[in-house]
C-alpha cells in the first residue's frame, strides 16, 4: 500500500502538467479571429466557386502546376518568381508584372503563407494562395497599401530557384 502511494505521489506532478491547457486566456480571442478568417476564406471560396486545399497552417491553396517535381525551394532559397497580390475584393496591391527575386532577398524573409505555399510546388509551377493575415501582414498591415487582418490572395509562378 505504501509503494502505491509513493508512485501516485511521485506521478502528480507530472500529471498537474499534463492536465494544464496550452491556450491561455489571452490566446482566446487569437482562435476566434482565426476560426473567422478561416470562415472568411471559405465564404470566399464558395461565392467564387473556387477550389482549394486547407494546409495544416490555415493557409488556402490551390495548385495549377506542379512544377519539374525536381527542383524545391529551401529557406536559404532565392526564388525568381511572377506573382500578383490582391485582397479578397479585387484590388491588386501589389504584382511583379515580370519576373522578380525581390533584390536576393532569400525565402525565409518572406511572409509565411509564401514560405509554406511555395514549399507545395516546384519550379515551374504555378500556385494560388489564400494568406490568413497571421501568416500575411497580420493586424498592422502595410500603411496605405494592406489594411489590418487582410486576407490576402496571391498568383504565384514560381520560374527559377537559386
Amino acid at each position: 500500500m505504501k509503494l502505491l502511494l509513493k508512485i501516485a505521489l511521485a506521478c502528480l506532478p507530472v500529471l498537474s502538467l499534463l492536465s494544464c491547457t496550452k491556450t491561455s486566456p489571452e490566446a482566446a480571442p487569437q482562435m476566434s479571429m482565426d476560426a473567422e478568417t478561416d470562415t472568411r476564406i471559405q465564404k470566399y471560396l464558395f461565392a467564387h466557386n473556387e477550389v482549394a486545399l486547407r494546409d495544416q497552417s490555415g493557409l488556402y491553396y490551390r495548385i495549377y502546376n506542379q512544377g519539374d517535381s525536381v527542383h524545391f525551394v529551401k529557406p536559404t532559397s532565392i526564388v525568381y518568381v511572377n506573382y500578383t497580390n490582391q485582397l479578397m475584393d479585387g484590388t491588386i496591391i501589389d504584382a511583379s508584372f515580370d519576373v522578380t527575386n525581390f533584390n536576393n532577398r532569400v525565402l525565409k524573409n518572406h511572409i509565411p503563407g509564401w514560405q509554406i505555399g511555395l514549399g507545395k510546388i516546384s519550379k515551374g509551377g504555378r500556385i494560388r494562395m489564400y494568406i490568413p493575415p497571421y501568416l500575411a501582414f497580420g493586424t498592422i498591415g502595410v500603411p496605405d497599401i494592406v489594411p489590418p487582418n487582410a486576407i490576402i490572395i496571391s498568383d504565384v509562378e514560381l520560374v527559377d530557384i537559386r
